[in-house]
């Protein structure tokens, strides 16, 4: 039989949150990104992308690759925790990174960490190993990774 993660109900309330907020960044980058192409900018170019693809598609990978990957099954408070933790980081790198304040752009860096441990500690004994695992694990890897490139560019100055 197998493991009551599995099951819709389980996948609707580890997944969902993250389908949600991550699809509505998509969507919100993406109308963002039509309203401001006569006169698009630097910034505004960068915070599409980051939109669309750390806030969005991401977080979508992240929390699918979760709800399949976990072998017990996850509280509600952790996964709205997780949630939460990532939608403050991203809005801190974002504030940060738009307003210049490398204040913001390390506490939301932080946060960020935190929440990718969070990650990385649900699927710690994973219900499937394999390519999923492993393309789990890479995800979180290279977006720690794009935060201490991103450390440094805020610190340093964008190229």
């Amino acid at each position: 039989m197998e493991s009551s993660a599995a099951t819709p109900t389980s996948a609707g309330r580890v997944a969902l949150p993250f389908l949600v907020v991550g699809t509505a960044a998509v969507i919100f980058g993406g109308l963002f990104s039509a309203a401001t192409a006569r006169s698009a900018t630097y910034h505004s170019a960068w915070f599409v992308a980051y939109l669309v693809l750390v806030v969005g598609v991401a977080q979508v990978a992240l929390g699918l690759g979760e709800w399949w990957l976990a072998s017990r099954p996850l509280r509600g408070s952790f996964i709205w925790g997780q949630v939460v933790l990532f939608a403050l980081g991203n809005t801190g790198v974002m504030l940060g990174s738009l307003s210049g304040s490398t204040l913001w752009v390390d506490g939301g860096s932080v946060v960020l960490i935190v929440a990718f441990g969070s990650f990385g500690w649900a699927v710690r004994s994973p219900r499937h190993r394999g390519w999923a695992f492993w393309t789990f694990w890479a995800l979180i890897v290279f977006l720690l990774a794009s935060v201490v490139v991103g450390l440094y560019f805020a610190h340093v100055g964008a190229p």
